[in-house]
């Protein structure tokens, strides 16, 4: 089985839909929301949204909108058939927005910090919350990993004929993501301590289920397909410097609001 996957195509393709991820989580999730429900963002990053009140909507939009982007993302990536890069940077896009999402609720049960933890301040029983936030993200993060492994399955029919395989398809984009989106939080304005506290944790933690979601693919494929391959074009690789540098230059240092 022939890998032909092109390697600066994958790297292109993961910058990009990392970017999204970022940007519907923050922008859409947190900021329209927060607009919607009359509250007054102050400053927006790569990172973070800040905003005048407290507000429970506002702190799990993030989270809510990369679950449904992610689910709908999955969905069309498998219905285009033989268009193999367009495919596959759907199923980037899908699989970026479903961990960040499935994620954000084991990271702040487990550890008490981040959107979810914002979104039960204050509630009766934080513990027993907690808890039970952190048990029913674990079972929603496995079924996400489950769902993304058999969705990649066109691309790496099985773990067991091409080690190497899903190396490219599936571990590449994610050191590839995770790299570039802490190279963003690096410059976010408050500092080293939402960079180690969130963009760190949220990054190499948040997407890990990159890392091992080859265990859910079959030993041996069903048939001798072919698999798909993401081929070489440049255009990928233009849209990722100038959207790369755009979401460092001004994501990742803060856009700032006048109220």
């Amino acid at each position: 089985m022939a890998n032909t996957n092109n390697k600066p195509t994958i790297i292109s393709m993961a910058v990009l839909a990392i970017a999204i991820s970022s940007v519907l989580h923050e922008g859409l999730g947190h900021g329209v929301v927060a607009l919607l429900r009359g509250d007054i963002p102050t400053e927006l990053t790569s990172n973070h949204l800040s905003d005048l009140r407290p507000d429970r909507l506002v702190d799990v939009g993030g989270t809510l909108v990369n679950l449904v982007a992610g689910g709908l993302c999955l969905f069309a990536s498998r219905r285009l058939g033989e268009r193999a890069n367009l495919r596959y940077f759907l199923w980037l896009v899908g699989c970026f927005n479903l961990l960040d999402g499935a994620g954000y609720f084991l990271f702040s049960g487990i550890l008490g910090l981040g959107d979810w933890a914002a979104a039960i301040e204050g509630l009766p029983h934080p513990y027993v919350l907690r808890v039970v936030m952190s048990v029913l993200g674990a079972a929603l993060y496995r079924f996400v990993v489950w769902a993304m492994a058999r969705s990649i399955e066109p691309f790496c029919p099985d773990r067991g004929s091409n080690r190497d395989l899903y190396n490219t398809v599936g571990r590449l984009p994610y050191y590839a993501a995770c790299g570039f989106y802490c190279v963003a939080g690096a410059f976010d304005p408050l500092g080293p301590k939402l960079l180690f506290l969130s963009t760190i944790p949220a990054a190499f933690g948040g997407l890990s289920g990159m890392m091992w979601a080859d265990v859910f693919l079959p030993k041996v494929a069903a048939n001798a397909r072919e698999p798909l391959a993401v081929a070489r074009q440049p255009a990928w690789w233009i849209a990722a410097i100038v959207v790369g540098l755009a979401y460092i230059v001004i994501l990742g240092r803060g856009v700032t609001f006048a109220h």
